[in-house]
């Protein structure tokens, strides 16, 4: 992975993997239109660098700076409406997604044995079954990354993981695809992942 990043096309989207190695002055120096006063409510150090980080990743994706604002619902979109966006950060890794006209979903986790203690909450009873009873860490979190993706395309609709979202049993690999369906409206989801030491990635195109 360059200094740029590392961008994965598919399905017409484009997707930036970005590790955010600078501080948050060397980020700040890399944008010319940062919304200051949004930039200034933000009171951590973590928060400025994921702020920076995912404007940063978006430029060097787009080959220039564009505007995130927010729509009434929190969700992330490009000021001039260019194009579609989903954006995630965790550690110090950050992912954006755009495509121009598609629904997508993106999700970044840094592996934490934590999500064994919490995987009951977000995987109903059948799924825990099919998928390790728990066991295996790696397919947790690949789990809950695809129903994160999941809710940033489909909303409100699917903010109970456990009882919306049902994920199918897959083969771990290192990259590949599995498949979901939101249980309400028996609508299926392909859902492509990459899983290594430093990340799981999920993301779909819809």
């Amino acid at each position: 992975m360059n200094e740029s990043g590392h961008i994965i096309s598919v399905e017409g989207a484009h997707l930036m993997i970005f590790e955010v190695r600078e501080s948050v002055d060397e980020l700040f120096q890399k944008l010319s239109s940062i919304n200051l006063t949004e930039f200034a409510n933000l009171k951590s150090d973590k928060r400025r660098l994921e702020y920076l980080g995912v404007r940063v990743a978006l430029k060097n994706l787009m080959g220039l700076e564009k505007q995130i604002i927010y729509d009434s619902a929190g969700k992330p979109k490009l000021s001039d409406d260019s194009f579609r966006i989903s954006i995630s950060h965790s550690g110090r890794w950050v992912a954006v997604m755009i495509h121009p006209d598609r629904k997508i979903g993106i999700d970044i986790e840094i592996p934490t044995a934590k999500i064994t203690n919490i995987y009951q909450r977000f995987l109903n009873e059948t799924e825990q079954k099919e998928l390790s009873d728990g066991k295996n860490l790696n397919q947790l979190l690949l789990a809950w990354s695809g129903k994160e993706a999941l809710y940033k395309i489909i909303g409100i609709e699917a903010v109970d993981f456990a009882n919306q979202l049902h994920i199918y049993p897959f083969e771990l690999q290192t990259e590949g695809i599995f498949e979901a369906i939101h249980i309400q409206k028996e609508e299926k989801y392909k859902l492509h992942y990459i899983q290594n030491e430093d990340f799981t990635l999920v993301y779909c195109v819809v």
